[in-house]
């Protein structure tokens, strides 16, 4: 009876090893590069010129007030469902467009800049920002992560922010900048990021993700 208790005792030991190691898995932004923030460079206040007007297009984000994402395609086929580091408080869309979270809903372009690749985009011109068109940046209250979604290809970032809260964002020439809204009496802290230093996300952003063939009667399980 001990023997038979004792391969018992093993064998539900072997069982919940697949979920312990599934439960230690990181969630998707926890595995995200750290980024080399620099306090107290950038622009300042200097006015900006407005980015250019938002188009429509064929692919949608939907965002839930609990931080749910969805993209759907063309014909309403759902790309990519996920969850946000925390509930979202802030998003943009381009080169710096303000959204209301509370629509709920924004159309995306499927011929973005990025979609004709990274190496394509203007890395060493004066003015960087009309290759972010087609992008969509959203800050939340979770983890301290900045999620940069692209549509047209179904790819998703996390950029880890620098300690501070209550971070807006500034999109100049040359920089991806943060700013901390200014508590009672303060000045607001800036931390910039060339966007040459995001050449590895954009490569990721620009890489279309490999969504299954629908199946039919005759082989419900494509290979292709």
């Amino acid at each position: 009876m001990r023997l038979g208790a004792l391969f018992l005792s093993l064998l539900a030991v072997n069982s919940a090893l697949p979920l312990a190691a599934q439960a230690r898995q990181p969630m998707p932004w926890g595995t995200a590069p750290a980024l080399a923030w620099r306090v107290g460079l950038g622009t300042g206040d200097e006015p900006l010129d407005p980015p250019p007007a938002a188009r429509g297009g064929p692919f949608t984000i939907k965002i839930s007030l609990d931080g749910t994402l969805r993209l759907l395609g063309p014909k309403g086929l759902r790309h990519l469902r996920l969850g946000l580091p925390g509930r979202p408080m802030r998003a943009w869309r381009d080169a710096g467009i303000p959204l209301n979270l509370a629509d709920g809903v924004w159309h995306f372009l499927a011929d973005t800049p990025l979609a004709a690749g990274f190496q394509a985009l203007p890395w060493g011109a004066e003015d960087f920002r009309p290759a972010l068109q087609g992008v969509m940046w959203i800050l939340d209250d979770g983890e301290r992560y900045l999620t940069m979604v692209h549509p047209a290809t179904a790819r998703v970032v996390y950029l880890p922010l620098p300690t501070g809260q209550d971070f807006s964002l500034r999109m100049t020439p040359a920089y991806l900048e943060l700013v901390e809204l200014p508590g009672e009496g303060g000045a607001p802290r800036r931390w910039s990021l060339p966007w040459l230093a995001l050449l590895p996300q954009f490569a990721r952003l620009a890489k279309p993700e490999e969504i299954a063939a629908p199946g039919t009667a005759l082989q419900p399980f494509p290979k292709n």
